[in-house]
């Protein structure tokens, strides 16, 4: 019989957390959408892989993002509200950090 405190991998993965970095990097990536004024499928590939980055990078979103918002205290590192702003800024990126890393360095930073 399983104890009731036993931790359960479903429910530690599937948590209320990964659901709201889902929906902030799925936010994220719906803005970019409207932003650059893609067509309904093309902004449907962008919101999902806004969301499918976000809840794969998980809490470790501030940590990919300093290049772009820099160190935070580490206090606010674990906070919810910095959580989701970093999925936001993730799910934003995602399809074109995605994308770069699938299609590898292009001609352009090889001149570099």
């Amino acid at each position: 019989m399983a104890v009731e405190n036993d931790p359960n991998l479903f429910s530690e993965v599937f948590n209320q957390r990964a659901a709201l970095l889902t929906f902030f990097g799925s936010l994220g990536g719906s803005v970019r959408a409207a932003v650059l004024k893609t067509t309904w499928k093309e902004g449907l590939r962008v919101v999902f892989v806004g969301g499918a980055v976000s809840f794969g990078v998980g809490i470790l979103a501030p940590i990919l993002m300093k290049p772009w918002i820099g160190d935070l205290p580490n206090d606010m590192a674990g906070a919810l509200g910095t959580l989701t702003a970093a999925a936001f800024l993730t799910g934003l990126v995602a399809v074109t950090l995605v994308e770069r890393f699938v299609e590898g360095p292009t001609q352009e930073d090889k001149d570099d």
